[in-house]
């Protein structure tokens, strides 16, 4: 028997960094998925064909890790599974993107493996179960992270998290999205911005307000389809993001390109330091997007969450 869960990635409209540290944010799932496949096995064994890891294949007995991004992978897989259960599988990841690039795959590899490995046990958890498992393993391997994708990724939709809860967004408004190499990984940056913070503590808490402010003013512009307003925002947003040290200068040139042409809206989308950017869809946004070398992605909205289905 093949258990298939398969996983949203998605996009941070508003509130990135913030969200962090009590501020609401606005995440959305997207038409790209990731894929966790559970076979039954006489070991645990990962195989990441696609997860542009070099073909990885760890033997979680031995916890033999080669590099990096090997390490990051078994500890999200193998810790998803200890919540769950011990039996032995197989779990194969299948990802449309690369990893690391802010939208999500983190965060959707623990959702893919907690909902595909307890359906494999029998044990049909809800969505909103497979949302708090997967985070308190983020939080495990992470050590600091926000509850915004894994909750998101799993119930799927246009979400407002603030605080402990979760408003459903209803807009008919739309982006375009692409990424761009990152220099480090959002653990690495939720760290950089853990120790501006620290040194900057009267000055961060005046950023952070400021877009909490503008999360909740987006949110009106969201449900109105206000795309003018939106993309006001937008600019604004990334502009907080950048004086955090969030951004990286070839994406900063990018976004000042895309307000010379024209585009009403621009920002990174993540955890920053490269990786993902959303633009309003005006008609240079696309084409902008991969003029700069950016991989241009499905950004068209998803409804849904996790979804899991038996294969034979």
């Amino acid at each position: 028997m093949i258990i298939e869960a398969s996983v949203p990635l998605k996009l941070t409209l508003f509130g990135e960094h913030a969200v962090v540290y009590g501020k609401p944010a606005i995440a959305a799932t997207i038409s790209e998925f990731l894929k966790v496949k559970v076979t039954k096995s006489d070991r645990f064994t990962v195989v990441s064909p696609s997860l542009n890891l070099k073909g990885v294949k760890v033997n979680l007995d031995d916890m033999k890790v080669e590099n990096e991004q090997v390490s990051r992978l078994l500890n999200y897989v193998s810790e998803s599974i200890k919540a769950v259960g011990n039996e032995p599988v197989k779990v194969e990841i299948e990802s449309p993107v690369e990893p690391s690039v802010g939208l999500g795959t983190s965060a959707a590899v623990i959702v893919g493996t907690i909902a595909a490995y307890s359906t494999f046990l029998g044990n049909q958890l809800t969505k909103e179960e497979i949302a708090m498992k997967s985070h308190e393993v983020e939080l495990k391997v992470q050590g600091i992270g926000s509850r915004m994708d894994t909750y998101v990724e799993s119930l799927g939709g246009i979400i407002l998290f603030n605080g402990n809860k979760e408003e459903r967004l209803e807009s008919k408004l739309s982006f375009v999205s692409g990424y761009f190499k990152r220099s480090m990984t959002t653990a690495e940056m939720l760290r950089k911005v853990k120790e501006f913070k620290e040194k900057n503590n009267n000055l961060f808490s005046r950023i952070i307000d400021s877009i909490g402010d503008l999360v909740m003013e987006a949110k009106e512009y969201m449900v109105n389809n206000d795309e003018d307003g939106i993309g006001r925002l937008m600019y604004v947003n990334h502009g907080l993001l950048f004086s955090m040290g969030v951004t990286v200068p070839e994406v900063d040139e990018v976004i000042s390109r895309a307000r010379n042409v024209g585009i009403k809206g621009a920002k990174i989308s993540g955890g920053g330091a490269g990786g993902s950017v959303i633009m309003t869809p005006d008609p240079p946004s696309a084409f902008l997007l991969r003029s700069f070398g950016a991989y241009v992605i499905n950004a068209s909205f998803s409804e849904g969450g996790v979804t899991i289905k038996r294969i034979r």
